[in-house]
């Protein structure tokens, strides 16, 4: 999606403009609520990494899993307002104070090949949300936009999020296209809002030998050139960043 080709479309949660706020697109992979004694897993056929939450009693997580199941059940809702995991989760945030303890888990399955699958899984809980008054999710971001722009990062990033994923609009950066009625909800793009402040953590990832890895990229003479010409500039001014 070049930046001649679409704009994003702009949208703004807290109902008013925010000139910091950042689009990021991308893929959240599998997600979902988590109840006292259940589990949500990520995996293939073969093998499963799963996140829980308990009360620390397995009666005591059987009772209040029932309950907690009733209720998210209508406050869901039916049809076209049926609301998804995301948007409960933020309604339950607004029902102080919440007895019951319930988390929101994303998780991103890696396939390393010959190391086999690797999982990524955040949770975050009722509890920990309204005490930071903030939410966590995972995603691997392909594309952003900024101050009206659309922008494709060089190769995708796997990050956490101090945000929920939600749908994306129409016609936003292009990216809703790549959505239709035959896509997972594993593989659904979906877009983060957040602001260019919120913190964030970037997953830096890369896969070869470990000639590659360790040794051309840290032996004296096999660095990048790149490194060399920063120390060269620098040089001349006995390492300092100006010239005063």
């Amino acid at each position: 999606m070049s930046d001649d080709f679409h704009r994003p479309t702009l949208t703004f949660p807290g109902g008013v403009y925010n000139a910091s706020q950042v689009r990021l697109y991308g893929i959240p992979g599998s997600r979902g609520l988590v109840f006292p004694g259940s589990s949500k897993a990520v995996g293939t056929k073969n093998t499963s990494i799963s996140s829980n939450i308990s009360t620390a009693d397995p009666k005591k997580d059987a009772e209040v899993n029932a309950k907690l199941k009733k209720m998210v059940e209508e406050l869901r809702g039916k049809g076209k307002d049926k609301l998804s995991d995301e948007e409960v989760f933020k309604k339950l945030i607004t029902i102080p104070p919440f007895p019951m303890p319930i988390g929101m888990s994303y998780q991103i399955a890696l396939d390393t090949r010959k190391f086999g699958k690797i999982a990524l899984s955040t949770l975050i809980t009722l509890d920990e949300a309204m005490a930071e008054g903030k939410l966590l999710s995972c995603g691997i971001i392909v594309s952003y936009s900024y101050e009206g722009h659309c922008y494709d990062l060089p190769k995708p990033k796997i990050m956490l999020i101090p945000a929920f994923p939600e749908e994306i609009p129409l016609d936003d950066c292009g990216y809703d296209k790549k959505n239709n009625q035959d896509t997972s909800v594993e593989d659904r793009y979906m877009l983060w809002i957040v602001d260019k402040l919120d913190e964030c953590i970037e997953f830096e990832t890369n896969q070869g030998f470990v000639e590659q890895i360790v040794l051309d990229a840290n032996l004296p003479g096999k660095r990048s050139p790149t490194m060399y010409a920063s120390r060269m500039m620098m040089g001349h001014r006995g390492g300092r960043l100006g010239d005063s």
